[in-house]
């Protein structure tokens, strides 16, 4: 009989049952013998029933009550798995004929069952020890037999019990579909497992003595568990519970498909609900595969504490990125595809490694898309920015008209272009957070709106608003509180205007422009204070101040060389 067993948490391997009950004489297997301990004795494969009572003796194994049997093998000397069922919390102990002890298990806190492995020579015979794990354990308990499955192919959810040949062993397995599978390889010390097949080389690691765990996505094929015999184990960072006990140098192989949307992986398709853990290495870039039926609003969600996330979908003329849409150094992509097959791609800023989670959440689209035509004062359009080039709008103006057009998306960083009655206005970040905005006075006429990727693409909201004219066209000059003017700002020039304040007030000043980048300044009366990009305003500028009576300077200029209409307003 192999007697290495397996690691026991009670007691040193080898150790002898001594002292602790008296010997007995009883026949077994198929000659008369001398036993260390009276016990029933039953056939391995046979189911075995017990019952600890307040009148079973002690010790054993841990100091409680026991109940002990001698399981005996036959002729065949096939293998077993036996199953301990009971009410209590229970410890299933064994020795050999001699007394030596073999290995011990305890059932989990969580219910799990204690597992026996067990493959008996012909004429030998092991005595199996079930111990409560205090002394308050009482009740009939059964230990259930099992034929082991001892062939080549693995079956996701059947457990194959063998042992090792030649120090080797190795099996098949086949899937149809993508299978995020867990292997686990228990009841044997010293072994190690690894996966193969196209494109796939994993060695497993140990969780605990005896306990060997492999997860992997893995696409339809064929693939090779290889066990065999290892010096130095692959130790696993977190650790796991075992509640087997082997006997006869016997292992047990399990393959369990687990659920695609959670659990550990770093590839694979992606489904609405999943929330999925994931390891990047520096450097690389983990691909996940999303696949929709129909158009969707798509909502991805990646964070992590390791390192700053890098989010991006492309496919089927989508190129979506994102940085730190999510907040802090969280990557986030709310938008709208097309039907089709697309891919997700998980990186890290600066190279960076560690572990991250990815959530994805889908629902259905019932609006639509109008990616050009006629849009009107007041009309808001959603649209989708695809492959090269862009999508035109007309806008008309009836009468002289202040416009205000916003171009926003958070999947591309977008630019607008205003062509016609020899006005040519592009925006990119005036309307703040990358968003375009064009504020311009125009005379009646017809206009195009071209809208435009910086870079990227995908889902956008064009807002078109016009108002009557109210304001006054001025380069300079004196100007009032709740004034608008526009202003023809040359390059390298400015626009100086004047404000007299009459009486103790605060002020607001702001300058916009579709075509430059504003800087003011005001001064006077002992202020003197400059503003070159306001946080809403994109490129334009923003002073707010409480001034006292007196006259007081405002000059406009542009960032660079830049010329072009600007708008002045003078709030309170």
């Amino acid at each position: 009989m192999d007697r290495q067993g397996i690691w026991n948490t009670h007691a040193p391997s080898g150790r002898l049952l001594v002292g602790l009950v008296g010997f007995g004489l009883l026949v077994g297997c198929s000659e008369e013998r001398e036993r260390f301990v009276s016990a029933p004795e039953v056939s391995a494969g046979v189911d075995i029933e017990g019952e600890l009572t307040s009148s079973s003796p002690v010790n054993l194994n841990n100091g409680a009550r026991y109940s002990a049997h001698w399981l005996c093998g036959g002729e065949d000397a096939e293998s077993y798995r036996y199953t301990l069922d009971a009410p209590f919390a229970a410890s299933l102990a064994a020795f050999d004929d001699k007394g030596l002890w073999l290995g011990a298990a305890e059932s989990g806190a969580d219910g799990q069952p204690v597992t026996l492995l067990s493959a008996p020579e012909a004429q030998r015979c092991t005595l199996l020890v079930v111990n409560g794990r205090d002394g308050g354990a009482f009740g009939p308990y059964s230990l259930v037999a099992e034929p082991a499955d001892d062939g080549e192919a693995l079956v996701t959810g059947q457990p194959m019990i063998g042992r090792l040949d030649n120090d080797e062993a190795e099996y098949s397995l086949h899937l149809e579909a993508p299978a995020y599978l867990n292997l686990a390889l228990s009841g044997r010390d010293g072994l190690d497992m690894r996966l193969t097949g196209e494109e796939v080389s994993q060695r497993a690691e140990s969780c605990a003595p005896g306990e060997l765990r492999l997860d992997a996505y893995l696409e339809p094929g064929s693939y090779r568990v290889q066990l065999g015999r290892v010096a130095k184990p692959n130790v696993a960072a977190t650790s796991c519970d075992s509640h087997m006990l082997s006997t006869g140098g016997v292992y047990q192989l399990l393959a369990e498909q687990r659920d695609l949307s959670d659990g550990r992986r770093n590839g694979g398709p992606l489904r609405d609900g999943d929330n999925i853990t994931g390891s990047l290495e520096e450097g690389a870039r983990n691909a996940y595969t999303l696949h929709l039926d129909e158009p969707s609003e798509v909502t991805l969600a990646l964070r992590s504490t390791a390192f700053d996330t890098l989010l991006r979908v492309t496919g089927d003329a989508a190129d979506i990125s994102d940085d730190d849409g999510g907040g802090g150094t969280d990557s986030r992509i709310e938008t709208v595809l097309m039907a089709g097959d697309y891919r997700v791609e998980v990186g890290s800023y600066g190279s960076s490694s560690g572990d991250y989670r990815l959530e994805v959440r889908r629902g259905a689209f019932d609006g639509e898309f109008r990616n050009e035509g006629e849009i009107a004062s007041g009309e808001e359009v959603r649209g989708q920015l695809t492959g090269v080039g862009g999508n035109r709008y007309r806008f008309s103006v009836e009468e002289t008209a202040e416009v205000s057009l916003a171009l926003d998306s958070l999947d591309f960083d977008p630019m607008l272009q205003l062509r016609g009655n020899g006005v040519d206005l592009s925006d990119d970040d005036s309307g703040g957070d990358r968003n375009a905005l064009i504020n311009a006075v125009l005379e009646p006429g017809d206009y195009t709106l071209d809208v435009q990727s910086y870079s990227g693409s995908g889902i956008y909201t064009l807002r078109a608003e016009q108002s009557a004219f109210t304001g006054r066209m001025s380069d300079g000059g004196r100007v009032t509180p709740g004034e608008i003017l526009y202003g023809q700002l040359s390059s390298g020039g400015q626009l100086a205007y004047q404000l007299v304040v009459e009486e103790p007030r605060d002020v607001v000043l702001e300058s916009t422009s579709s075509a430059v980048d504003t800087i003011m300044r005001l001064t006077g009366n002992g202020v003197d204070v400059q503003n070159d990009d306001a946080p809403d305003l994109g490129l334009g500028s923003r002073i707010t101040q409480h001034l006292p009576p007196g006259t007081y300077d405002i000059e406009v200029s542009a960032f660079g060389s830049g010329s072009g209409m600007v708008r002045f307003a003078i709030g309170e």
